[in-house]
């Protein structure tokens, strides 16, 4: 599930201190859990990145690197369909699928 206020770009975090899961939008290494401070990796504890709000679809881009994740963010903030479209068919959905517009 899509923590409330997410947008498409936001990478999805869990924190691997109380488990609660936050929309990040930052670009740091490090990202500051809202829930109980703690300060945990994004790469390893990302849940994937929001495609699609409305329809609760993360695309699972784990084993990329940051510069490759802050580009894909940059790219679905921006609203583009066709971007969202391309990102859809490079890359997979936590499901396992990929998912259609």
């Amino acid at each position: 599930m899509i923590p409330e206020y997410a947008k498409p770009g936001d990478t999805v975090v869990e924190c691997p201190h109380c488990g609660y899961e936050w929309p990040y939008s930052g670009n740091n290494v490090r990202a500051t859990c809202p829930s109980c401070g703690y300060k945990c990796k994004v790469a390893e504890n990302q849940k994937g990145m929001v495609l699609s709000c409305e329809d609760e679809v993360l695309v699972d881009i784990d084993e990329y690197d940051q510069t490759v994740r802050r580009a894909l963010s940059l790219g679905l903030k921006r609203g583009d369909r066709d971007y969202r479209d391309g990102i859809a068919e490079a890359f997979t959905t936590k499901d396992g699928g990929s998912h259609e517009f």
